[in-house]
């Protein structure tokens, strides 16, 4: 065979993928409408989502306070010695709110939500692409399923604001894979978002599109050969290694040495030995993730889970083939959550780059559910039209349970937790030191804080090391990014020069619960039940945890269904009293 003849069989083949993974069908409803309902859901989240996990703070709003106000806390991670997070990453996000800052009379914590306005726009987009992707490649229904699935769910309304790689990572994952669905032949730009998800902001995450880039180059090697394939590879990897020279160079140029972040976060969580590594910070059952997507996704989270069953039973029952594609869909959820379960160290925030993958398993579940039922009604001699309206019904009965349930657990967090944020927009003149102490997890970002304030920490019950203070310059270069601080480690072992004595806080921030009582330990005394030195300046509700039944903490009921049996504590700031406290 001459090779003029083998180029029209290439294409044919390169045809025939196409025509296999696209479809005519267009989304069941417009673009437009969906990414506006998708972006107003965000901007409520940005508005009123609670920061879950301190490490949110500490080494991502804290640095990018730093570079535009010159002030800030730093973390160990942030260290020269170590650095394990990229300063262009948070660089990026200090650009964006530039232009607003610039804004007369504005407050920091209003850049703080603009921020968390501008994460929650992207992250809509991505989402808006992903239903379209998914409705032209594999079908209109799972398309809106996955949007039914994802938009009002708890997980996905704390994961789309949240100043975190891992949600970053989401981010350009979903473009990816809509990408990917898209384009299958052409994979340069599906791979470009995939390296910006892993370089720019979560390594790890590239495990979620190994079956991608495997089912790409099957496919791609029959129609064109191996050979081809391998070439049209390397050619795809021109743009990721553009980002990688930009990520090694803007970091490097930021701690004044050759730095590639990625792969030393890759180092110390992977390889750090016995002695360092994640496993420092807490470790958690097996179960951990289970739970946790339980409470974020409910219903869902067990169509996910059961979604290769489901599919098998549908092929066995139905007749129908299996996929290629349907199947590497499946896969990345699986992947990612059998990775992480076998880990030590677990916290919520890691499978925030999975939550999609788990959306479009739960979305072709319920599809495939659909059409179970509908092939039992044909059996049973039920007419067409009445099995078809019975499943639809049913499945549309699941989706809004669901969708009714995550809304109590997202209501239930913020009305429950919340304090931490909101007792600092009350107008109070607050300057000089703010102190926490065993509160110093929930601090909301140097973002909450006037100008002439700073965070301090006092003695606590807390044994590990807490963060320090970056350089301040005169200068507008920022110099800590660069300078080694003092007294840091990568073995969370208590710095004791990171604490301020009690007499130098001007202001302390605490909490009291009743289920601590009045009996409290000598490093965390009741400073909000200490009067004589210290006059409450604002107080908030703040949930007691420990003395709340697990429905009343896990949902929000209405009072006039349910009667309302959550305890509640108080989060305060307080002023010490003149020639008080020494």
């Amino acid at each position: 065979m001459s090779p003029r003849s083998q180029v029209p069989l290439a294409a044919a083949a390169t045809q025939k993928i196409e025509s296999v993974r696209t479809t005519k069908k267009g989304p069941l409803i417009p673009y437009h409408v969906v990414l506006s309902v998708i972006f107003s859901v965000g901007l409520i989240s940005a508005a009123f989502a609670t920061i879950s996990d301190c490490d949110e703070v500490f080494n991502y709003w804290e640095p990018t306070h730093y570079l535009s106000y010159g002030d800030g806390l730093q973390t160990w991670e942030y260290s020269p010695v170590y650095a394990i997070r990229s300063w262009l990453y948070v660089g990026v996000h200090s650009l964006l709110t530039l232009p607003f800052s610039l804004v007369p009379n504005i407050q920091k914590y209003h850049i703080f939500f603009i921020l968390r306005a501008i994460l929650a726009g992207i992250g809509s987009v991505s989402q808006a692409e992903l239903y379209d992707a998914l409705s032209r490649s594999v079908d209109p229904e799972v398309g809106l399923f996955f949007i039914l699935i994802s938009v009002p769910s708890a997980g996905m309304f704390q994961a789309i604001p949240a100043y975190l790689p891992s949600s970053f990572a989401m981010y350009f994952v979903m473009f990816g894979i809509a990408e990917f669905l898209k384009t299958p032949v052409f994979l340069s730009r599906a791979i470009t978002y995939f390296a910006v998800a892993g370089l720019l902001g979560w390594p790890f995450c590239l495990a979620l599109v190994v079956p991608q880039l495997l089912l790409w180059g099957f496919d791609d090697g029959r129609a064109r050969g191996s050979i081809n394939m391998v070439r049209r590879m390397a050619c795809s990897v021109f743009s990721p290694l553009i980002v990688l020279a930009i990520v090694i160079g803007a970091d490097s140029l930021a701690y004044r040495k050759p730095v590639f972040v990625p792969l030393n976060i890759i180092l110390y969580n992977v390889f750090g030995g016995s002695e360092r590594g994640p496993n420092l910070y807490g470790t958690e059952p097996w179960w951990y993730y289970i739970a946790n997507l339980s409470l974020n996704f409910n219903i869902m989270a067990v169509a996910a889970l059961a979604s290769i069953l489901v599919l098998a039973i549908t092929s066995v029952i139905l007749s129908t083939g299996v996929t290629r594609l349907q199947f590497v869909l499946l896969l990345p959820f699986y992947l990612w959550f059998g990775i992480f379960s076998l880990q030590p160290h677990k916290e919520e925030r890691f499978m925030f780059p999975a939550y999609p993958a788990l959306c479009i398993n739960a979305a072709m579940s319920m599809s495939w559910v659909k059409g179970l039922i509908l092939f039992s009604g044909t059996k049973l001699k039920i007419q067409a039209k009445v099995a078809s309206a019975l499943g639809t019904s049913l499945i549309a009965g699941v989706l809004a349970m669901s969708a009714l349930i995550s809304t109590s657990r997202t209501v239930a967090i913020i009305t429950a937790y919340s304090a931490p944020q909101t007792i600092y927009r009350s107008g109070q003149n607050i300057s000089g030191n703010v102190c926490f102490g065993k509160e110093w997890y929930r601090f909301p970002s140097s973002y909450f804080l006037p100008s002439g304030a700073r965070p301090r920490f006092i003695k606590s019950a807390f044994t590990g090391l807490l963060p320090g203070a970056f350089e301040e310059t005169n200068t507008p270069f920022r110099d800590g990014t660069w300078i080694v601080p003092q007294n840091m480690n990568d073995l969370n072992q208590e710095d004791y020069s990171k604490y301020t004595p009690i007499g130098e806080c001007d202001y302390l921030v605490d909490s009291y619960f009743s289920s601590t009582g009045r009996q409290a330990e000598s490093l965390e005394p009741n400073y909000i039940l200490d009067a004589e030195n210290w006059d409450r300046v604002t107080c908030h509700r703040f949930l007691d945890a420990a003395q709340t039944p697990f429905l009343s903490r896990a949902l929000w009921l209405p009072s006039l269904a349910y009667e309302d049996q959550r305890v509640w504590g108080e989060y305060c700031i307080l002023k010490k009293k003149q020639n008080r406290v020494t």
